[in-house]
């Protein structure tokens, strides 16, 4: 018999960021508002089987389609090329020097794009480990996890979107979206109950932990400029350049949040914020 999810197990498991994406175990079934919930959020499936491949839904039913496994980030299901990006001839023995910018050419690994990835990738990384330190910091409080999560989500949509070109859609976290999360970023104070900080060590320890992610955000940020800006002073993907900035708001108004709940035990009513 599949398992079955509902919109409770998925807010409560799943990063729900606008635009990203869930993996659900192979043979499971949504219920109709989790269906529902994750076409609001224009949140992708993917389905995991049990040796770790991971499967598009099968447009014929609800399940796994077994036959199709794809890569976990760019959902393709064929082998790369292996075109030089400078000559666009075939490099019959891919050195050590060269990686992949796409799913055709071949790039030094000292290319600013490459260089981004790579930070994306370190601030995945933490973000997933202080996920750990908030789970046992934080169980009567989980709308601080659920916001982290939906970060964490969104770095994977960042990381994802850049890879393949697709358009990086606006950051969420809880109910919070883009506007919202920019408007409490500069006046904390008001929406908050509590004034800009600068991070010291009697803020705490989660406090400490996600400024280390905010500060990771930002250099992030700067790489990805180095990595799209052009000689006239454009940027060619300005989405994802504006989604790390936006992901340093976020990461910011998250710690405010943190320190308030730690000091009063309580959040405001961020409901009515539009």
């Amino acid at each position: 018999m599949p398992s079955w999810i509902t919109e409770t197990s998925l807010r409560a498991e799943h990063g729900l960021a606008h635009g990203s994406e869930v993996h659900l175990p192979e043979g499971a079934k949504l219920t109709p508002s989790a269906s529902q919930l994750l076409a609001e959020r224009k949140i992708r499936i993917k389905y995991i089987g049990d040796d770790g491949r991971l499967f598009l839904p099968d447009e014929a039913e609800t399940g796994a389609n077994q036959k199709t496994p794809v890569h976990p980030l760019t959902s393709a299901n064929k082998r790369p090329g292996n075109i030089c990006a400078v000559c666009n001839s075939q490099v019959q023995k891919k050195t050590q020097l060269l990686t992949l910018l796409d799913g055709e050419k071949l790039v030094p690994k000292t290319h600013p794009v490459i260089a981004l990835r790579g930070k994306l990738d370190t601030l995945i990384s933490q973000t997933v480990w202080v996920q750990g330190q908030f789970s046992e910091s934080f169980e009567k409080h989980p709308a601080l996890r659920h916001a982290l999560a939906d970060l964490r989500s969104f770095m994977g949509n960042l990381l994802r979107s850049e890879v393949t070109g697709e358009e990086q859609t606006q950051i969420s976290m809880g109910d919070l979206n883009d506007e919202t999360i920019h408007r409490i970023s500069h006046n904390p104070l008001k929406y908050l109950g509590h004034d800009h900080i600068v991070p010291e060590l009697k803020h705490g320890v989660n406090v400490s932990l996600l400024n280390v992610l905010r500060a990771m955000a930002r250099e992030a940020e700067v790489v990805a400029c180095h990595a799209f800006q052009t000689d006239s002073f454009d940027l060619t993907r300005p989405d994802i350049v504006q989604g790390l900035n936006r992901l340093s708001s976020a990461l910011y108004v998250l710690m405010i949040m943190t320190l308030v709940v730690e000091t009063t035990g309580s959040l405001p009513d961020l409901g009515g914020i539009s």
